[in-house]
């Protein structure tokens, strides 16, 4: 692999080892909020998944000769506590169904995601890079479907408990 080749699919791994350390930390944040435990239940297993996602991505990079840049976790993770600042005042229901429908618009931006790892590592022959892609790739859009159908439920709960108590 040339150099050139090999920098690129570097700075894509590097990437999605970002997006993977912000998830990180915004699923744990998902488990604790979540209102039903059926959905803490999916955001902790989708934790200890996208932990092994990054420990699956950092050792590819490593194999490669690259190192993670711990700037762009710590940017993508001021991103995420910034949408949070912009939901504060939101009851328990509606930062329940923020998170699941957050969680859900993630989870397919990851695909996209390691679809273009995929399509890069595949067009340069590395295919150690272009299964891991498609490997992860699968594991996101499995979680996508787990999360799509608990949507509009937890939806309509917050609305119905909102209007009960009287909450606009």
């Amino acid at each position: 692999m040339a150099d050139d080749a090999r920098e690129r699919i570097m700075r894509y791994i590097d990437d999605a080892i970002s997006v993977e350390a912000a998830a990180i930390t915004g699923l744990r944040d998902m488990v604790s909020e979540a209102t039903d435990p059926v959905d803490a239940a999916m955001f902790q297993q989708h934790l200890a998944e996208t932990e092994s996602q990054k420990q699956r991505l950092e050792a590819r990079l490593h194999a490669l000769g690259g190192s993670s840049n711990k700037l762009k976790d710590v940017v993508n993770k001021i991103g995420l506590a910034a949408t949070d600042l912009l939901h504060g005042g939101k009851d328990a229901g509606d930062k329940a169904t923020r998170n699941l429908v957050q969680a859900y618009a993630i989870e397919n931006m990851e695909v996209a995601m390691y679809e273009s790892l995929y399509a890069a590592a595949n067009a340069i022959g590395d295919t150690e890079t272009a299964n891991l892609a498609r490997s992860i790739q699968a594991e996101e859009e499995a979680t996508a479907r787990k999360i799509f159908p608990r949507i509009a439920p937890v939806a309509s709960a917050a609305y119905v408990t909102g209007v009960a108590q009287g909450r606009s």
